[in-house]
């Protein structure tokens, strides 16, 4: 074991926390004291609840009297990214112009573009809408101006529309809007960015087809292909390509080949004899949901988080799921299957043992992750053995943050700020890793594993 004393989010920096955009096509850093958060669709900026803004008119055009006393903190802001095709000029800049935008536009200008690679414009601009009332009200009702700002940014495939609209009947400070153009000037594009999942579909099928021509590769289903007789999901190629986009060839062919040559097999090595594969039972963590979805002729046991326990058969480069038929033909039973598997985990961590960082005094760690990422890492959550090890290190209780398969992360119960900033990165690893598990937390105690609540905030 070794300490390491570096600080747990990577990506902080003097000037904000650095965030990654969708499909990893750019970074952008977020001042401290504005708040990023991701929707399906957007990236939503606010003002932090601690943060204090003064209220101006900066240049609004806003009647005086139309300007509230006290902060604009109301403001909201908007980012969307978009991956284009040459193909579809439609969906360029020119259909995201002001007058489409923000409707009932009273005046607008162009302001100093932004400082980006690509091309960049940027309008200021008033527009207004109705109080709302009555409905026979809203008929001789006055409007209530309000000031927003909108920029764009095309560079290479990817187009960026940001947009900042103040309160009605308030402007924007010139600090917000200093705040979200550093925002906006802190865009940084990766060198090569990663195709959008319905494309990389595209091109694996095409890959496929390329490599393997006598076969019959289609797309199927939400995100996945069918190879002759088999499907596969592409979900976690997807986010291993996300991450090394230039690597997609190594990426994506030797999934394919491993179908390809599974489609091979006989009927011995599809269903193999017990006897033959015993020592290679191990058991896998998986999304409960998944599980459920993808997975449902295959065998799995409920655990806690949101996971499911599978069972896997080691093929040295890779690994298959247990099916039914196949405990059926094993004549085992599910308990007798767990067992199996367990006392295997355990045979194989007794020659691979786990080999973690610790990151606290030496006296005092408070939190502990694995050197290196490995299939089998976040399953031996399942030994008690382990369980042992991790209490006596990091007190009698800790928190485990099990993001995906090949990593996990422990934490003292006893440093709760600790925990929350977990907590985020958890969520983060979650979202972005391949083999995701679950963004929850789990407790382990002398009662076993848990999944984690926070406790009740005191007045």
């Amino acid at each position: 074991m070794s300490d390491d004393n570096d600080n747990l989010t990577e990506s902080d920096s003097s000037d904000g926390q650095v965030f990654r955009g969708p499909a990893n096509w750019f970074s952008l850093t977020v001042p401290d004291a504005l708040v990023l958060e991701q929707t399906e669709t957007f990236l939503e900026v606010r003002l932090r609840s601690d943060a204090r803004e003064v209220s101006g008119d900066a240049g609004s055009g806003l009647p005086n009297r139309d300007l509230r006393s006290g902060t604009d903190a109301g403001w909201t802001m908007t980012i969307y990214a978009a991956w284009v095709e040459e193909t579809e000029p439609q969906t360029r800049a020119a259909s995201f112009h002001p007058a489409t935008l923000f409707p009932r536009v009273s005046s607008y200008h162009a302001v100093a573009p932004l400082n980006l690679s690509g091309r960049c414009r940027t309008w200021a601009g008033v527009s207004s809408q109705r109080q709302p009332a009555a409905w026979w009200r809203s008929l001789f009702g006055k409007r209530s101006a309000y000031q927003w700002r909108l920029w764009i940014v095309e560079y290479r495939s990817i187009i960026i529309v940001a947009s900042l609209q103040s309160q009605r009947g308030l402007a924007l400070s010139d600090q917000t809007i200093q705040r979200c153009e550093q925002l906006m000037n802190s865009i940084r594009f990766a060198d090569v960015q990663a195709r959008p999942p319905e494309l990389f579909r595209q091109d694996v099928v095409a890959l496929g087809r390329q490599y393997f021509p006598l076969l019959e590769i289609n797309a199927v289903g939400s995100f996945g292909i069918r190879i002759g007789e088999s499907e596969i999901n592409l979900a976690n190629f997807y986010r291993s390509y996300l991450h090394d986009p230039e690597r997609f060839r190594q990426i994506v062919l030797p999934g394919l080949t491993t179908v390809v040559r599974l489609q091979d097999w006989g009927p011995d090595q599809l269903m193999p004899d017990l006897t033959d594969v015993a020592e290679r039972i191990m058991p896998m963590l998986y999304p409960a949901a998944e599980a459920d979805s993808s997975l449902a002729d295959f065998v799995r046991v409920p655990w806690v988080g949101g996971l499911s326990i599978m069972f896997v058969l080691d093929e040295d480069s890779t690994y298959r799921f247990v099916h039914e038929r196949m405990l059926k033909r094993w004549e085992l039973s599910l308990e007798q299957l767990e067992q199996r598997a367990m006392a295997n985990l355990e045979t194989w961590g007794a020659s691979n043992p786990l080999e973690v960082t610790l990151i606290g005094e030496d006296d005092a760690p408070r939190m502990l992750v694995p050197v290196r990422p490995n299939a089998y890492n976040s399953v031996r959550l399942l030994g008690e053995s382990l369980h042992g090890r991790l209490r006596q290190l990091l007190g009698t209780e800790l928190v485990v943050g099990v993001p995906n398969r090949d990593f996990f992360v422990a934490v003292s119960l006893n440093h709760p700020q600790l925990i929350s900033q977990v907590q985020q990165r958890v969520i983060q690893d979650y979202q972005s890793m391949h083999h995701p598990l679950t963004s929850r937390l789990l407790v382990i105690s002398a009662d076993g594993v848990s999944e984690y609540c926070e406790p009740p905030v005191e007045e």
